[in-house]
């Protein structure tokens, strides 16, 4: 079957980030984030692949964003990628299209957030930052969360599920060794997830900030990894069974309940 898109394009922004550009005129910018210890196209499995021949994704732009997660803060990350967000406004002059693949340059109506675990706490962040400052294009995002950590995380399981290698990493010495793991602390109320929540609150108790409300949050039933329970004005969750903090956020085919979620509000 034909695709949609042109073939993957790196990126040089982020870490090893790949996108996926419309041959139609797009009306939506899809950015999928990645969690803890994950990368830009390995988390999502099969997402590029299967997305990318579906109808839905036609007239939208695709973007696996990548980071290194085990340097810096989880603030550093979010910071990195609001510049990158603020950039992909016109990808065409800021040469993330390149222009050798003879498209024209793009103008979202929609610009999709789709984040797995820490990724959620970045894309706040990120979308908060643009607030800050003004950004028109704010009000033009939408939130597809996994499993998001955005009411904080058991680190230690985290630290076991992302990187099984280090079996050994209990505690402190997790903490000590990945500083970005204390970001997530659920049992921390001086971290970055806590900060998000609280700024996200006010706005929404003031009416301002549609943008904060995740559009879609998927959770796995039985995650021992985040504290999943309703964030804010965030729609309810919808809970997959057979999965994992994990693999909910990875599609074996097209009839995954992670695909059709995520095709039922593009």
């Amino acid at each position: 079957m034909a695709t949609n898109h042109t073939t993957s394009i790196a990126i040089r922004h982020g870490s090893n980030s790949q996108g996926f550009f419309s041959y139609d005129p797009p009306d939506v910018l899809v950015v999928f984030v990645h969690g803890f210890g994950g990368n830009a196209l390995g988390t999502w499995t099969n997402f590029p692949s299967l997305v990318l021949l579906e109808e839905k994704f036609k007239h939208a732009d695709v973007i696996f964003y990548g980071y290194e997660t085990l340097k810096g803060q989880a603030g550093d990350h979010a910071a990195m990628l609001y510049d990158f967000l603020d950039l992909c406004q016109s990808p065409l002059k800021n040469n993330i299209l390149p222009r050798e693949q003879n498209l024209p340059e793009r103008t979202y109506k929609r610009i999709l957030l789709v984040a797995h675990s820490l990724g959620a706490v970045l894309v706040r962040q990120a979308q908060l930052l643009a607030f800050t400052a003004k950004k028109k294009w704010v009000d033009k995002t939408e939130m597809a969360l996994f499993a998001p950590a955005h009411n904080g995380a058991n680190i230690v399981p985290l630290a076991m599920a992302a990187l099984p290698g280090l079996y050994s990493l209990i505690g402190v010495i997790a903490k000590f060794r990945f500083p970005i793991l204390i970001d997530l602390d659920a049992d921390n109320s001086n971290t970055i997830w806590n900060a998000v929540k609280t700024e996200t609150q006010k706005l929404q108790d003031k009416g301002k900030g549609n943008f904060t409300k995740a559009k879609l949050v998927v959770s796995a039933m039985g995650d021992k990894v985040i504290r999943s329970y309703q964030y804010l004005g965030d729609e309810p969750a919808k809970v997959v069974t057979n999965t994992s903090h994990m693999k909910v956020c990875k599609p074996l085919d097209a009839a995954h309940e992670s695909i059709t979620l995520l095709k039922s509000i593009l």
